[in-house]
């Protein structure tokens, strides 16, 4: 069990650093990256083949340039494709980005770039990983994003449950999975087949597995008690900066400095009990109450953090979420103010609803549970994917997909 334990974490970690390496965070005048399905209020980008993929950022400098998308394939574990081009899409898998508008009303100007995959020129031909790469005119990446295409080949269960193991039962919570493979035929399971899970769209907490526990005729259960445990950490803290003029959650004041908004969140803490609320499992909203269209009238604001306590020596706090692809870069990181005895950050982000956590990071390694606390009832939602590469074939497919969510934990 313990040389199992280490392989599945391996794997696990090898498939993390792997995308890790994949994605080129934006440079500071791009902001509002999205890259999903379009789902209110909480988006994702894993999808089915052939849904549509909606992509938009916006360009502070305000211009209007010559972005260009690419899409380049990846295997289950984020490495190089073996496949032609041809035979992942129909068309070109690199093009111009028609779709610009320029911001309208707003105190920050900037240039809203936009389009949708599949369109008249790109078609996505095969389920799997796929990294969306946006160029300059220099044929140089900008940035890049992960996006997952699945297809429903089989059925996936997922029972959310309380750890076994008393000294964690508090702390964390366990999946059991379960495989409904039905009349698709798996062949080498314990080579072909691999299981990703994941909290909260988050590849950080990927965990990946392929040998059943047990076989029950075409249901294959994937039980491993002291394996498939993961941090409940807390419910994720909000706040909202749909009204300039109004009040906002989360939000003690507001003021005009230099021809833009600041907006205050109320201070931060340690949190060494679980709060019981309704978040978007780390997402963000752009909502403006004043804009006929969000996308080009929603302004941006300076959004001030606070954070009230004391970090240990080494210690590196940082907020995190959906808004910054859950890789915090240098300049998420709070700063200690000598004057206030606080840690504090100014971000620009477009006016909405947004979810976050503060992250600790010291000698290379990433933990919420410091700063959020770690509670097995908080609300979390797990995606599972089933990458099945058959013997003998240059490429995997995503054969399923399953989501749940822990409220109904048992």
């Amino acid at each position: 069990m313990q040389k199992f334990s280490l392989f599945l974490l391996f794997i696990s970690f090898q498939t993390q650093a792997q995308w890790q390496k994949l994605i080129i965070e934006p440079p500071y005048y791009i902001q509002t990256v999205q890259v999903n399905d379009g789902k209110y209020p909480t988006p994702s980008n894993i999808l089915p083949l052939n849904h549509k993929l909606y992509v938009s950022f916006d360009d502070l400098q305000a211009d209007e340039k010559d972005y260009y998308y690419k899409i380049v394939r990846y295997d289950e574990n984020w490495q190089p494709t073996q496949l032609q081009i041809s035979e992942y899409i129909d068309g070109f898998e690199s093009d111009i980005i028609t779709g610009i508008e320029q911001s309208t009303g707003t105190l920050q100007s900037y240039t809203h770039y936009f389009f949708s995959i599949p369109n008249e020129n790109t078609r996505i031909l095969l389920s799997g990983n796929y990294i969306l790469e946006i160029l300059d005119d220099e044929d140089k990446i900008v940035f890049s994003r992960a996006f997952i295409l699945y297809e429903n080949k089989v059925d996936i269960g997922i029972q959310i449950k309380w750890p076994y193991d008393i000294t964690v039962k508090d702390k964390k919570q366990m999946l059991d999975l379960y495989l409904y493979k039905g009349d698709y035929n798996i062949f080498n399971e314990k080579e072909s087949l691999q299981i990703k899970v994941l909290q909260n769209n988050n590849w950080h907490t990927v965990k990946t597995f392929s040998t059943p526990s047990s076989y029950q005729g075409n249901k294959w259960l994937y039980h491993y008690p002291y394996q498939l445990l993961f941090d409940g950490l807390n419910e994720f803290r909000a706040f909202e900066t749909k009204d300039i003029r109004g009040m906002n959650y989360g939000i003690v004041k507001r003021e005009l400095v230099d021809n833009l908004y600041d907006f205050y969140i109320y201070p931060d803490y340690y949190r060494t009990h679980y709060l019981s609320y309704k978040d978007i499992d780390g997402a963000f909203v752009i909502n403006s109450v004043s804009a006929g269209n969000k996308n080009t009238e929603a302004d941006y604001v300076y959004v001030h953090f606070t954070f009230d306590g004391d970090l240990e020596s080494g210690e590196h706090l940082f907020v995190s979420g959906a808004f910054n692809n859950y890789s915090p870069e240098e300049y998420h990181e709070l700063k200690y103010n000598e004057e206030t005895g606080k840690y504090e950050l100014s971000l620009l982000l477009k006016q909405g609803y947004y979810n976050y956590m503060y992250m600790i990071k010291k000698n290379g390694y990433e933990d919420y549970s410091i700063t959020e606390g770690n509670f097995a009832q908080t609300e979390n939602t797990y995606q599972v994917l089933v990458y099945y590469r058959p013997p003998g074939s240059r490429f995997s497919k995503i054969i399923g997909y399953g989501e749940a969510n822990s409220e109904n934990i048992k």
